[in-house]
């Protein structure tokens, strides 16, 4: 379904990013970009795919079961610093830039606006939105200069027929950039910004064959969340060191239940490829129907 090169943020352990990673790899891109702030958990990643890759099984490492070339680097994408570091890697190292994903995030402060700080703003807008926004730029400079590809028919026929591509970018946004809920003003905000972007950049992209969409997960069975059933705490008390009770968030979806970091990656992996090559500046939501009850 896919070909050549491919950028992950927030690619580490064993959550949505590493699924899309992993995907990604299954699918036959050849070359990979990843990146994420804990250099033990890129790893992981890392390891995960060269394991695939080195299986029995040839579908589980790409096309031809030849395993894709991977650029890991490790840093903190709120650092205008390391997102420029980063995209001068992706120029030296690959040329171009097919797809990107935008993952990178950060969860909540889970406290409503009068009592959230300053700090808790900048921290989870800096990440969630700001840098987000500032990769998006560095991958459409690139793409925006690049030639058109296809992986399914020649150039030229699927020029004819408005299908090829000069990049695809799929940011990570959330079912609550969508909807709100208690104690997240500011984590919705981020996300719904995120809504707003992929939007205002797709127009702009259009002209250049470049496709700009985002993913709106649910609540995802990821190391955030795997703890979460669990006996609520005391009326009034909240601990911020472990995620919070969202059984009751959970059953509100009419699917009441977690959805997996696969999942999300299947439609991730979906809209970056030319099999999307019609859906431009959409949000498709992944949550088992939360946000339509």
């Amino acid at each position: 379904m896919l070909s050549g090169v491919a950028l992950i943020t927030g690619a580490g352990g064993c959550g949505i990013g590493s699924a899309i990673s992993r995907a990604f790899a299954k699918s036959g891109a050849t070359k990979l970009i990843l990146t994420d702030i804990n250099p033990k958990t890129l790893a992981q990643t890392v390891d995960a795919i060269k394991s695939a890759s080195s299986s029995s099984s040839s579908s589980a490492a790409g096309a031809g079961g030849i395993p894709p070339e991977i650029l890991a680097l490790d840093g903190d994408i709120s650092d205008t610093r390391f997102i420029d570091h980063l995209f001068d890697q992706v120029r030296s190292k690959f040329g171009r830039l097919d797809y990107a994903i935008n993952n990178a995030g950060i969860s909540g402060n889970n406290q409503p606006s009068d009592q959230s700080s300053i700090s808790d703003f900048d921290k989870i807008t800096n990440i969630n939105y700001r840098a987000l926004w500032y990769c998006s730029k560095k991958e459409l400079e690139i793409m925006k200069t690049q030639e058109i590809s296809s992986q399914a028919q020649t150039q030229t026929q699927m020029q004819a027929q408005g299908r090829g591509q000069r990049g695809s970018i799929v940011n990570i946004a959330s079912q609550l950039g969508i909807v709100g809920r208690p104690d997240a003003p500011i984590y919705c905000a981020s996300k719904s910004a995120v809504i707003g972007l992929t939007r205002c950049d797709a127009i702009d992209a259009a002209p250049y064959q470049i496709r700009v969409n985002a993913v709106c997960p649910g609540i995802i069975h990821t190391p955030m969340t795997d703890n979460s059933l669990r006996p609520a705490l005391i009326e009034g008390k909240k601990d911020m060191q472990r995620p919070m009770d969202l059984t009751e968030s959970v059953n509100i979806a009419p699917m009441r239940r977690m959805g997996t970091p696969e999942e999300v990656a299947d439609v991730v992996v979906f809209l970056s490829s030319e099999k999307a090559s019609f859906v431009q500046g959409a949000s498709w939501v992944v949550d088992g129907g939360y946000t339509i009850n």
